[in-house]
């Protein structure tokens, strides 16, 4: 089975099924500047609260760092309900023709219900909505209504990230599968993180599940779960029928992963650094938590021109949500 070259999701047509998962203090702007340069079809902003967009939080706003004119991205949202949603998107309308249009950016927007941490499942948002159908239902009804309104005209694709249950016997029970048949009518792609909420990075993901999500879909299914190399997407593929990949963890380890996972050369050492320097600078970090991410991929990529290697500090499925 061939890999796909390029992936469809509502009126967007990317260039590369090979997606940046949304990921906290990871996919500012400058980072998802080098990974589009190096083949990624679409990146998002990390998580993003919707109750802060709502109240207009300005640290919140912030977050909403779309200001790349020649970088199209997506927002990746936190809700807890349609109301929420609703006047999530309203406020951002509002500030795209004010004081934030680069909100008038935003190709695309993704919801989370796929965030592990702890705080968020006792807010009963994340995965705790997923055998929630009814207001899981009335979230996914209101971001196909936003969308069709065209509230936000920019937003093209609607979609959202899911795993497979808060724990093991709701994976059992496949509480994914009904979220499948709700997204086949009202969004746009499907992303599905094939571990449950109380699994980390390092628990073997389940590639059957997303196949399963592949059978029960109408619209294009994205495979997320260790996807770090060419031969990883096609056997993920080939076991799944998958329409993209999300890339979480190889990109932290190198942006640059998307020219081997489309089979492209690799750039030497010294293009690699000019080129994160030169994004770097133009977009500055927008917390200290991307600060301290693009320092320490300098430092690795200094090392590598050097000769050296440093190996990466890839933090734990907490904070890739």
């Amino acid at each position: 089975m061939t890999l796909p070259t390029s992936f469809i999701t509502g009126a967007l047509t990317l260039p590369s099924p090979f997606l940046l998962a949304p990921m906290e203090g990871v996919t500012d702007a400058g980072f998802r500047r080098v990974c589009a340069a190096a083949g990624a079809g679409l990146g998002y902003t990390e998580m993003v609260r919707a109750r802060g967009i709502s109240n207009r939080n300005n640290s919140t706003l912030t977050l909403v760092d779309i200001i790349d004119a020649e970088t199209p991205a997506g927002l990746q949202l936190l809700v807890v309900s349609d109301a929420e949603l609703r006047r999530t998107f309203e406020v951002l309308a509002e500030l795209s023709h004010t004081t934030h249009p680069h909100f008038a950016r935003i190709v695309a927007v993704d919801l989370n219900f796929g965030c592990p941490s702890d705080d968020v499942i006792r807010m009963g948002a994340g995965p705790a909505l997923l055998k929630r159908r009814a207001k899981l239902r009335a979230i996914f009804e209101a971001l196909a209504d936003l969308k069709r309104r065209a509230v936000l005209p920019s937003v093209k694709s609607v979609s959202a990230k899911i795993r497979l249950g808060l724990n093991d016997t709701e994976r059992a029970h496949k509480v994914y599968l009904p979220v499948v048949e709700m997204a086949n009518d009202t969004l746009d792609h499907l992303v599905v993180h094939a571990r449950h909420a109380k699994q980390r990075s390092r628990d073997a993901p389940d590639w059957a599940a997303i196949g399963e999500a592949k059978a029960h879909s109408k619209i294009p299914i994205v495979g997320n779960g260790d996807v770090c190399s060419r031969a990883d997407a096609e056997r993920m593929h080939q076991q799944t029928g998958c329409d993209g990949f999300m890339i979480a963890r190889a990109a932290i380890r190198d942006p640059w992963c998307f020219h081997a996972l489309r089979g492209e050369p690799i750039p030497s050492p010294t293009e690699k650094l000019a080129r994160a320097e030169h994004a770097f600078e133009q977009f500055p970090p927008t917390r200290d938590k991307h600060r301290v991410m693009r320092a320490e991929l300098l430092e690795r990529l200094r090392a590598e021109v050097a000769g050296l290697r440093v190996e990466a500090r890839i933090p734990d499925n907490a904070h890739l949500r």
